[in-house]
């Protein structure tokens, strides 16, 4: 026979294992906004991680409250806390962010399903036993500590990984010691013209070697595209071709281009502009600076292809040197 389950512990298991499920599902980023909140860590911790662990952590509380008094209160403590760390998750997502992620707003559901379970667990005993009012006004103070407790960690756990360690400026296989830089200006004719080649041999690039996108502003107009271009580069990896191509379009249209313009240029690739802060243009700007001065660029298009290891380096200018062949050749001799 089966152990009877009330329809409160139901839920309650229900909510667990739904929020763990949309953790793992929020790894995948399989939306923009997924994307986005990709670029946030809490407590060191990927949002997707942080929530397996915290599910996984509640399971194991769940399958012990019977037995367990510890067990019963760690339960309480844990989605009442939560509750009040998913009021920072959700003001982030409506005026960080800017877009609402449904997977987010699943996670915060099931917390909210699960803390509604315990209310009316509470109430139940209430009812059946009688509780007297200052304890009753004493657990009324003590979950709104908890939640503000949770609150207060989210809002000083929860960090921008562009604030905490500089903008991730590169793409590919970024565990390489191989990098491949493409250098070029929004304005420049022979860059548009080898653009379609860079694209079609980037996939087989990207799994040899590390991939870094840099703006070398020959035409001082190219400056109003790199606030736009480093966004894309750090925050939509995945997208970052399809709106380089975006971009690129844009800038035969107008050398000064306004975000509303942007947005218009991007809006089918379901990306959001927003406004990125001034260090981390900086930040972007001098590392494009240190590749085309340390190398000692001077033209565009230009390809470097170096190792961090062997410090062994192949250099590419013009749409003539520029070609597969000559860039996948240099990837396997500069990492020998």
């Amino acid at each position: 026979m089966f152990p009877r389950i009330s329809l409160t512990s139901l839920l309650l298991w229900l909510a667990t294992v739904a929020g763990l499920s949309l953790s793992v599902i929020s790894l995948l980023k399989i939306c923009s906004a997924c994307s986005e909140t990709g670029q946030f860590s809490i407590l060191g911790l990927d949002f997707g991680w942080f929530g397996i662990t915290f599910f996984v952590v509640l399971a194991v509380a769940l399958a012990l409250r019977r037995r367990s008094h510890a067990a019963g209160r760690a339960v309480t403590l844990l989605l009442l806390a939560a509750a009040g760390a998913e009021i920072r998750f959700i003001w982030l997502q409506k005026y960080v962010i800017g877009e609402w992620c449904p997977i987010c707003l699943g996670i915060a559901a099931v917390v909210l399903v699960g803390c509604l379970s315990l209310l009316m667990e509470a109430l139940a005993r209430q009812a059946n036993k009688g509780v007297v009012m200052g304890n009753r006004l004493k657990r009324i103070i003590t979950a709104t500590a908890v939640i503000v407790a949770g609150f207060t960690t989210a809002l000083v756990g929860v960090r921008q990984e562009s604030a905490a360690a500089g903008l991730d400026l590169f793409l590919g296989n970024r565990q390489s010691s191989t990098i491949v830089y493409f250098v070029s200006d929004w304005f420049c004719p022979v860059c548009r013209k080898v653009e379609p080649s860079i694209a079609a041999m980037y996939p087989e690039i990207a799994r040899k070697a590390k991939v870094g996108f840099v703006d070398f502003p020959i035409h001082k107009e190219t400056l109003n595209f790199t606030p736009y271009h480093l966004q894309f580069l750090a925050f939509q990896k995945e997208r970052y071709l399809p709106l380089r191509k975006a971009l690129s379009e844009l800038s035969l249209k107008t050398k000064s281009p306004s975000p509303e313009e942007v947005q218009t240029a991007v809006a089918s690739h379901g990306v959001k502009v927003r406004q990125l802060d001034y260090a981390d243009i900086l930040y972007g700007m001098q590392s494009d600076l240190s590749v085309y001065r340390g190398y000692g660029l001077k033209g565009t298009p230009s390809v470097v292809v170096t190792n961090s290891k062997s410090k062994k380096t192949k250099i590419f200018v013009g749409d003539r040197e520029i070609t597969r062949e000559a860039i996948i050749n240099a990837i396997a001799e500069v990492g020998r």
